[in-house]
């Protein structure tokens, strides 16, 4: 998507969300506040599942939750900006798949930074950017749906976040908006950078420094 990471969380919450959907939203820090809002900014229902700041989400407390919160979406953040916490969002989504909910996951600040399988760990719906540990300029969303995702989404009402709209300009070249081929360079360039250090390597360092 064209734009920060947070255009790659309006793209997710704006395909997914509309009014009645039931979001359960895990707050950990100040993003996971944010996801929370802005999926009830879309007319969803919140209901909070808030841990202390500087502690992970605990899937047994998820669990809890869950049995009585029904809810169609589990919102999450992977690593919480404002406080360093890592959360375990691979157990977090079996607990959400579990329960019937599909997941959406901030990897705002964990993509290229810490191990992160989309796929193997069952996430429905992810986003992050170009300009944290990838190590590329801002003005990128890299954003991915799953396959339950895609059966489940919604009508958006946004022309610019539309899912629909983006797979015609990316996958069978329909005018939608014009990007910056400058910033496909340089993201280009950032993943050679990944590639020649290795993602084993990087994830080693980013632990290191943390």
């Amino acid at each position: 998507v064209s734009g920060t990471g947070t255009s790659g969380m309006e793209t997710v919450v704006a395909n997914l969300v509309r009014e009645g959907t039931a979001v359960t939203g895990g707050v950990t820090g100040y993003f996971g506040d944010r996801l929370a809002q802005k999926c009830g900014g879309y007319g969803a229902p919140v209901t909070r599942l808030d841990v202390e700041w500087g502690r992970a989400c605990d899937p047994d407390a998820l669990t809890r939750h869950l049995a009585s919160h029904k809810s169609d979406i589990v919102a999450m953040v992977h690593a919480e900006t404002s406080t360093g916490v890592l959360n375990p969002v691979r157990e977090l989504a079996v607990v959400a798949q579990a329960h019937g909910a599909l997941t959406i996951v901030d990897a705002v600040t964990s993509l290229g930074g810490h191990p992160l399988d989309i796929g193997a760990w069952g996430i429905d719906a992810c986003y992050s950017c170009t300009q944290k540990c990838l190590g590329g300029p801002s003005g990128l969303a890299p954003v991915a749906f799953g396959p339950r995702a895609l059966e489940r989404r919604v009508t958006c009402r946004s022309f610019y976040f539309d899912l629909a709209l983006l797979e015609d300009y990316w996958l069978r070249r329909k005018y939608h908006h014009t990007m910056s081929s400058t910033l496909s360079y340089a993201l280009y360039e950032a993943l050679a950078i990944i590639e020649e250090e290795g993602l084993d390597a990087r994830w080693a360092r980013h632990e290191r420094n943390h």
